[in-house]
């Protein structure tokens, strides 16, 4: 008997009770998706009558590559287009970023404008825009992102019927990798797809159905004219500006909602490696910490109301569930050592593995509803590729955990040094320690030249 309870209260610890809190979130969230999904079918969307206009600022630094695709999708728009103002704010570009502008500005007529600041930031760039736009609806998006057809319309549309939303996120999906991306690229890329469809079309959709979203995307994200103007836009202080004004738009204006326009979809590139994931997730991770940092009051709100914006909430989930993730990649491993048997922990392993993978395919499946017919084409295009995806996630966790320690000891950049760069600086500041060492032990027998094979 006492085995029993020793079995019990171990697995149940250290298994049952963060698959418990997991398998529970995952039910609650798809059911109110699915709910919500339910009311939007029967409320039908009425159709613009009068279409105001928009302005729509871009980014610009170093954009060549990615800036035509952009602009073009935007003058692709079913919206009318002299009801489209265009900012292009250039920030410190040493490429030919304004060749690309001034070719689309001649063939497509588009009402499109360069400005040039400072190189300061995104942040400098995205206020320096706002404070130019004069439309009803200002979008943000990054000069890498392809608008779909339709995205305009449906946020316009969608800000249109309800005049309490102050603020809007659209939803992001990966593009497919290039012709050239190496097999590691595209399985990676993928993946990424598969994570963004869940993040947005399940995620977002039910922070929003809660009025809880956390973040407006900064790679498309929508606002009032007037509520953006009485924010203190976007700052300096964070590598994560787009939580940061999201958090402030909460916090100053209770009467507006921020809300997510599930068809309005905007594409993104797919990372380009492992290194540059783990970049942006440390990122992401570091500014989650910092805006969490700024704004303690709405940190204070209790985590048990439901309805309202509790950003504690969110980080309670991910720090109470990281310490169950180190012990199983870590610890049970090692348990063979104390007397369980490696079948038993191999087993634990796959019970795990298999949980998750049912809790991905409960996520896509609902996401599956939700989206596009091009993403669901890619879905079943690439079936084969979701058992990977609890491996996935679990590399992303540790990017991210990665990304908590990273705030609390490093300062903040916007870009983030790859494991691989740390590894060779890392070495090579080691080499130059060993150098100086070597040095001071030799000076005092008359500087004697060091041999060249400690060089």
């Amino acid at each position: 008997m006492d085995n029993f309870l020793s079995f019990v209260i171990y697995w149940g610890v250290w298994l049952i009770v963060p698959i418990f809190i997991d398998g529970l979130t995952t039910l609650l969230s798809l059911f109110a998706v699915v709910v919500g999904r339910i009311r939007q079918f029967v409320s039908k969307s009425l159709a613009l009558e009068f279409f105001p206009v928009v302005s729509i600022i871009v980014p610009v630094y170093n954009s060549e590559k990615t800036l035509e695709a952009c602009l073009r999708s935007i003058s692709e728009q079913d919206y009318p287009r002299e009801r489209i103002e265009i900012f292009l704010i250039n920030n410190g570009s040493s490429d030919s970023s304004f060749d690309v502008f001034a070719h689309v500005q001649e063939e497509q007529k588009l009402s499109l404008s360069w400005h040039s600041i400072i190189n300061k930031g995104k942040a400098w760039a995205l206020n320096a825009g706002i404070h130019l736009a004069h439309g009803k609806f200002i979008f943000n998006i990054d000069s890498d992102v392809v608008l779909a057809p339709d995205a305009i319309r449906r946020v316009v549309e969608a800000m249109e019927a309800d005049p309490n939303l102050g603020a809007v996120t659209g939803a992001v999906q990966v593009l497919s990798p290039p012709e050239e991306a190496s097999p590691l690229q595209r399985i990676l890329a993928e993946c990424e797809f598969f994570e963004y469809l869940t993040a947005f079309h399940v995620g977002r959709e039910y922070q929003a159905l809660l009025r809880n979203l956390y973040t407006l995307s900064g790679a498309f994200s929508i606002f009032r004219r007037e509520v953006l103007i009485r924010t203190f836009l976007y700052s300096q202080e964070t590598v994560s500006e787009d939580t940061d004004l999201t958090f402030e738009i909460y916090e100053r204006f209770p009467e507006y909602r921020v809300g997510f326009v599930h068809n309005a979809v905007a594409y993104v590139h797919p990372v380009e490696s492992l290194g540059a994931l783990y970049s942006q997730r440390v990122r992401w991770q570091r500014g989650q910490v910092e805006v969490s940092a700024r704004h303690e009051r709405l940190m204070r709100r209790p985590v048990w109301q439901l309805f309202r914006f509790a950003p504690a909430r969110v980080l309670a989930i991910d720090h109470t569930l990281a310490f169950p993730r180190i012990v199983w990649t870590f610890l049970l491993p090692v348990l063979v050592l104390f007397g369980y048997s490696l079948s038993q922990i191999l087993m634990a392993q796959l019970f795990i593995y298999g949980f998750y993978l049912l809790i991905d395919l409960a996520w896509i499946g609902v996401a599956w509803t939700g989206t596009n017919a091009a993403a669901q084409s890619r879905l079943y295009r690439f079936w084969w590729l979701l058992p990977l995806m609890p491996l996935y996630r679990m590399i992303i966790f540790w990017f991210r955990f990665s990304g908590f320690l990273n705030a609390v000891a490093e300062p903040g950049t916007w870009r983030v040094q790859d494991p691989i760069d740390q590894i060779v600086n890392g070495l090579h500041e080691l080499r130059q320690s060993a150098l100086s060492v070597i040095r001071s032990i030799w000076h005092p027998f008359g500087g004697v030249k060091i041999p060249d094979k400690f060089k």
